[in-house]
């Protein structure tokens, strides 16, 4: 089972000034002024022409599909990702994808684009639990994101989500699975998010999954790429595949993952765009242990 993980793809959407409210304002000048640029729609074809060649059996994107949440960017999205065999995808949204007040809810943009997509809704309430069967695998989806101000971007699970997953993969009989969310539960120690930034309930919600880990915890939101390594406190991989449509620079080590699974064992290979040759090569995996 080949899966080809990528995550926070903010496509380069044009939206006219006189559309944006409140902090989609200032967000959309950030974006345009600072980020723009760093994100050439080449890069997306480049990953286009990668799929043809490895030939995955899998595609998750692991949020952050828009930058501000204006319909027009999901409209845009929803053309850009229609390129994508759809039979072979999974999505789960980002922050940026909950990024206004509009942005959530039963008439939320997210859903009505790509909620077909996001797998078969298991939850009550504003719960979101989604889980999707591709192949002989299962993918379940959480959404730890939610709008907040423009300083803040940090994400929340609920416990009782967790528990409620653990429910149904009960009863399910789910033995193998993989957890897609947007927020990372874990961070390289030089690479430690601050309080407006990280899931704020990371060390509860590792707490929980303990009683039945998945085979590994698919995550973006930090646009640099690494794998942690199995380890006692979270015994299963955490991949981190963002931004898979940003130029890489010194900062940001960005591409995307390419996880093969045979029963229970996992074997990762990075990918990230070579500019010289306009396309994505393989990479050295930036890997570290749990106590790093």
């Amino acid at each position: 089972m080949k899966i080809l993980h990528l995550s926070d793809l903010h496509f380069p959407t044009p939206i006219p000034l006189h559309q944006l409210k409140g902090k989609m304002i200032i967000g959309y000048l950030n974006y345009s002024l600072r980020r723009k640029k760093k994100y050439p729609l080449k890069i997306w074809n480049s990953i286009l022409q990668s799929i043809q060649t490895i030939g995955p059996d899998i595609i998750v994107v692991s949020g952050d599909i828009t930058n501000v949440s204006h319909e027009t960017e999901f409209r845009e999205a929803e053309k850009i990702l229609s390129e994508l065999p759809q039979d072979k995808v999974f999505y789960i949204p980002g922050n940026h994808d909950r990024y206004t007040k509009q942005a959530v809810g039963e008439n939320a943009f997210y859903e009505k684009y790509f909620s077909n997509l996001s797998g078969e809704a298991i939850a009550q309430n504003s719960d979101y639990i989604r889980v999707k069967k591709i192949h002989d695998l299962y993918f379940v989806g959480w959404d730890s994101s939610f709008p907040l101000s423009i300083l803040d971007a940090y994400g929340r699970v609920r416990p009782q989500i967790v528990t409620r997953t653990l429910q149904i993969l009960k009863e399910k009989k789910i033995r193998n699975y993989v957890l897609v969310c947007h927020h990372p539960i874990w961070n390289p120690q030089h690479r430690q998010e601050t309080s407006h930034h990280k899931l704020l309930n990371r060390e509860e919600v590792a707490s929980l999954l303990k009683e039945k880990p998945p085979l590994a915890f698919l995550h973006g939101h930090v646009h640099t790429n690494w794998v942690k390594f199995p380890g006692k406190e979270l015994p299963y991989h955490v991949i981190n595949s963002a931004s898979s449509t940003r130029i890489p620079d010194s900062k940001h080590e960005s591409g995307f993952h390419v996880i093969e699974i045979q029963k229970q064992n996992l074997s990762i290979q990075r990918y990230t765009y070579n500019s010289e040759q306009s396309k994505f090569t393989k990479a050295p995996l930036i890997s570290y242990s749990e106590k790093e």
